[in-house]
């Protein structure tokens, strides 16, 4: 009896000692997709101005308590994987939107003081990234097919910049500055001349490589900039 007792008094020892330390069993759901861990100076502390980041993905928009939850979790977590970090950076993305750059919620923690950013227009980006390539649902005929298989339909990254072109089989598409919401055109192409027209900004001309798979851009701030399909 006194060796069943034992037993029972440690593992409640164990259970609240891990318990209060990280526990996830009411977080809202979420995938880790990557950390930027802060850099250790010479003298094995943490520089003051380094930044502890996660990047996660959620499904769906979140409230500001539900996404206070994912904060504190991973606060806590940051503070005991990485002693003396006080710059705890959590990007939650939505589903299949990470790689534009521009994340739903900026969870932050520098010092003492904790905000939650929401950036709505992550929202529209979430649902241009869903939209079909075909412009409806019937079956694809060969004129269409054809279209749909042209190499030059895709998403085009710019190493650069960190910009995206998206370009669909429907003539439609987007244009994502990182971290910005997304910009619809519609476009058109002559051979290796890409025309594309946003709806507030007009028109621009970019240059299409097909053996390369790229696109260029003469930008007045940057120069020419090359995007490579993804």
């Amino acid at each position: 009896m006194k060796k069943l007792m034992f037993l029972i008094v440690a593992f409640l020892a164990v259970a609240c000692n891990e318990s209060p330390r990280l526990s996830s069993v009411n977080l809202p759901n979420y995938k880790l997709v990557s950390i930027d861990v802060p850099r250790v100076s010479a003298n094995g502390k943490i520089s003051p101005t380094q930044n502890l980041v996660y990047n996660i993905e959620i499904e769906e928009p979140m409230q500001k308590d539900q996404l206070g939850l994912l904060q504190d979790y991973f606060i806590r977590k940051g503070k005991e994987d990485y002693a003396g970090v006080n710059k705890v950076i959590v990007r939650a993305y939505l589903k299949g939107t990470s790689s534009y750059g521009t994340p739903y919620a900026s969870l932050n923690l520098i010092g003492e003081k904790k905000e939650i950013l929401i950036n709505e227009s992550a929202i529209k980006l979430k649902a241009l990234t869903g939209k079909p390539v075909t412009a409806n649902e019937e079956p694809v005929t060969t004129t269409a097919q054809k279209k749909v298989d042209d190499p030059f339909i895709g998403k085009y990254y710019c190493q650069r910049t960190h910009d995206t072109y998206v370009f669909n089989a429907d003539n439609t598409g987007f244009f994502v500055i990182q971290g910005g919401g997304p910009s619809e055109f519609t476009w058109k192409r002559s051979g290796d001349n890409v025309t594309i027209m946003y709806e507030v900004f007009g028109e621009q001309k970019l240059r299409y490589n097909p053996k390369a798979e790229t696109i260029t851009e003469k930008s007045e701030s940057f120069g020419t900039l090359l995007f490579e399909k993804q």
